[in-house]
């Protein structure tokens, strides 16, 4: 303590133990370079707000950019492509199981009659599976997606509502407001209560930049899902994720159109053609008018008297490989895939390279399946399909789970890693129906398949190594 503090402390001890406090902060932040004050960390903005304070006047551009760059982009389209096909491909598949066989029958049928048709689609233009891409591209190229229950009164649909995919803008920001009479509030068009539990969304009828005075309704939140990958607590909405990387592979953008027009200026001049002559030089001697002004294959030309001619030499791009390729191993870290499914570019991948990279990949898109997509989109759908298919009449109340499957991971050598599956089955380290799923397989579906195949093998009095019940016994030896 100092005489100052001794001083401040006899009037108000209060102010004494604050002015201590700032002091032993300050010392703690001194003994971190990051938290430091200094050159090396001029000019660094780091601000202490919510994740709110933060995303929420930045959405829109964030927004535009991303959008911007996927259409005029080739590396921000493959980015948002891979992480589509990767995530969702050809549909994260779900498994019924009922107490009741005659009940799990029953949901099945009608799961996917409607599932797998365009019935589930408000728009009529996809089946479930399609819609899963759609929400998964919009998330990664928009930062959110929202799909708002439909019910719909239609006599021929056995499942009574539909689900419309919609765009984060349809979120109406302009009903924001920081306090209502029962003590929540409104932010970015999510409506809270007092607890900070959502309650309702306020969603536009159409959406908001297109040429019509657009209003918005308050939709009860039991109909509304807001899907986005959550990256701080509180979070209302998500970024696009390749925010990190947008400012990135815009510059690079630039830079390659510059490397192009640098060459193409440089390869329009095929030659320099040079003469000492007054009259030449003017343009009015005879020999300036015979000289040809295009050169074509195969052609012999003679020139007059002391003339010469330069052939021009485009400027090599020296370096550029190697410098875009660690610009664009930092995009492809950005969108959260690897250099290699970015490019195209497989020129130095061995397999335990590319094995290595994939599981990494991977485990971003288990990432993205099973902490996003799987219980905050697929399971609310389950459970608005059991609502709504009861309310149509169609499935018998009996207690009904669902488990979801992911689409199977492609092996980089089949032939390696199946073996090492049968190891781990084999020695108790996994479950054959553990293994069958990873693969993005039912297992229930797949034993009942090889139960069918062995009986159909069995009629046809077939011996296929595939059942190993049937041994080919090796009788030589023993007539020997």
């Amino acid at each position: 303590m100092t005489f100052i503090d001794k001083a401040i402390g006899f009037f108000s001890p209060e102010r004494e133990l604050k002015r201590i406090r700032v002091r032993l902060a300050v010392n703690e932040m001194r003994k971190y370079d990051a938290a430091s004050s200094g050159r090396r960390t001029k000019g660094w903005q780091s601000l202490s707000s919510s994740a709110n304070t933060e995303n929420g006047p930045a959405l829109v551009a964030l927004r535009n950019r991303s959008r911007d760059l996927v259409r005029n982009n080739p590396y921000a389209k493959k980015a948002i492509d891979v992480i589509t096909t990767n995530t969702v491909g050809t549909g994260i598949r779900l498994t019924i199981n009922a107490k009741d066989e005659t009940a799990q029958k029953k949901y099945e049928e009608v799961w996917f009659g409607w599932a797998e048709s365009t019935q589930c689609d408000f728009t009529g233009m996809l089946n479930f599976y399609g819609m899963q891409a759609l929400v998964m591209r919009t998330i990664a190229e928009s930062g959110s997606c929202l799909i708002r229950k439909r019910v719909v009164n239609n006599t021929n649909l056995k499942v009574a509502f539909q689900m419309q995919v919609l765009e984060p803008e349809y979120l109406a920001t302009e009903a924001d407001k920081p306090s209502l009479p029962d003590g929540g509030y409104i932010m970015q068009g999510v409506e809270f209560d007092k607890n900070g539990s959502r309650v309702a969304y306020h969603i536009h009828e159409r959406h908001p930049n297109e040429q019509f005075q657009v209003k918005y309704n308050r939709i009860p939140a039991a109909d509304v899902m807001h899907v986005y990958k959550i990256d701080r607590p509180g979070q209302i909405s998500g970024v696009p994720f390749g925010t990190s990387a947008a400012l990135k592979l815009h510059d690079f953008a630039d830079y390659e159109d510059a490397q192009l027009m640098r060459q193409k200026v440089a390869a329009c001049f095929a030659a320099f053609i040079q003469d000492q002559s007054p009259d030449a030089i003017n343009g009015t001697g005879a020999a300036a008018s015979t000289l040809p002004e295009r050169v074509e294959p195969g052609m012999i030309e003679h020139l007059p008297a002391g003339k010469t001619v330069t052939f021009g030499t485009p400027p090599a791009a020296e370096g550029y490989e190697s410098y875009a390729k660690k610009i664009l191993q930092g995009v492809a870290s950005g969108y959260g895939i690897t250099y290699e499914a970015l490019t195209g570019d497989l020129g130095n991948v061995n397999f335990s390279s590319g094995r290595m990279g994939w599981l990494e990949f991977h485990k971003m898109v288990e990432d993205w399946q099973y902490n996003m997509m799987i219980p905050r989109f697929c399971a609310v759908v389950w459970e608005w399909f059991v609502a709504g298919a009861k309310i149509g009449s169609a499935l018998p109340g009996k207690e009904v789970t669902a488990e979801w499957t992911a689409p199977r991971r492609e092996m980089i050598d089949p032939v390696k890693e199946s073996k090492g599956l049968s190891l781990q089955i084999r020695n108790g380290l996994t479950s054959w129906s553990e293994t069958i799923r990873s693969l993005g397989s039912d297992p229930k579906k797949l034993a009942k398949e090889i139960s069918e195949d062995f009986k159909l093998f069995e009629n046809l009095s077939l011996i296929l190594d595939c059942d190993p019940r049937n041994k080919i016994v090796d009788t030589s030896s023993k007539a020997e």
